[in-house]
């Protein structure tokens, strides 16, 4: 009796002992779960391959609406020089129409033409015509363009003269290549270097032969055109920048109704555009 005493003293003790830590256990996780359920749960985040944690969707949101609106400037500014570009293209369509019509003008006219580009250098001079007039001489163009700064930007300065010559004298002021005996020629003319034209105007103006006309002077911008008109003479020059800084690349168009030529000139050799 005494030791099953003992041992249901024993028993009762750990049964006990066991309700009590199963007690306290119970107000453990009650207390837990109290506490967890007052934390604010944390949004969920998607974990890439490489470990890094993903933006959330507001922000990929917000690099979608970036990226479209940097695809959107620059399909803009695409269109913005589509649209420069057709404007040059339909103004070099409008200088190729108005070229066209000056080169089959004299197969509807009655004109005498010669038209040349050169490359020169800003203070040289081209020289074009040449062509028989009706009283035996010749007309010439001396076409002089010059490189200059106005008000701050560059520009070329256009000096002209006209000259009428018998042949005898076009010879020795060293036009006999110049003339020639078809009524129209195309990239016809030479480049005089400006020492040279100035000896041989000097000479020719002291001699007092043939007829002279200073043209206007025309100021023009690079890839501008500008005419000069004296009597039936009509002179176009178009110049444009050349490969070096003082270079010129100079389009030359010489033309003349002969008929009006024809009635305003003098003594042959000393014919004079009027």
């Amino acid at each position: 009796m005494k030791t099953r005493r003992i041992a249901t003293l024993v028993f009762a003790a750990l049964l006990g002992g066991a309700a009590a830590s199963w007690a306290t256990w119970r107000i453990a996780a009650r207390e837990s779960g109290a506490a967890r359920r007052a934390e604010p749960v944390a949004a969920p985040t998607v974990a890439s391959p490489s470990g890094v944690r993903a933006p959330d969707a507001s922000a990929l949101v917000y690099a979608s609406v970036e990226r479209l609106a940097r695809e959107k400037a620059d399909r803009e500014a695409e269109v913005e020089a589509l649209r420069a570009r057709l404007a040059e293209m339909d103004g070099e369509l409008g200088r190729t129409r108005e070229d066209l019509e000056e080169l089959r003008r004299p197969l509807a006219a009655d004109v005498l033409s010669a038209a040349v580009r050169a490359e020169l250098v800003s203070g040289e001079v081209v020289v074009t015509g040449g062509y028989a007039l009706p009283d035996g001489t010749r007309v010439y163009a001396f076409v002089q363009p010059r490189i200059e700064q106005v008000d701050g930007r560059e520009v070329v300065r256009i000096a002209s003269t006209f000259r009428t010559l018998g042949d005898e004298v076009g010879r020795a002021a060293g036009l006999e290549s110049v003339a020639t005996n078809a009524a129209n020629t195309l990239q016809h003319g030479e480049v005089w270097l400006e020492d040279e034209h100035n000896q041989v105007s000097a000479a020719l103006d002291a001699g007092e032969v043939g007829g002279k006309v200073p043209g206007p002077e025309l100021v023009l911008a690079f890839g501008e055109s500008g005419r000069v008109e004296a009597g039936p003479l009509r002179l176009k020059v178009t110049p444009t920048r050349g490969a070096t800084p003082d270079g010129l690349d100079v389009e030359v168009r010489l033309e003349q109704t002969p008929a009006a030529v024809e009635r305003d000139s003098g003594p042959a050799g000393d014919s004079l555009p009027r």
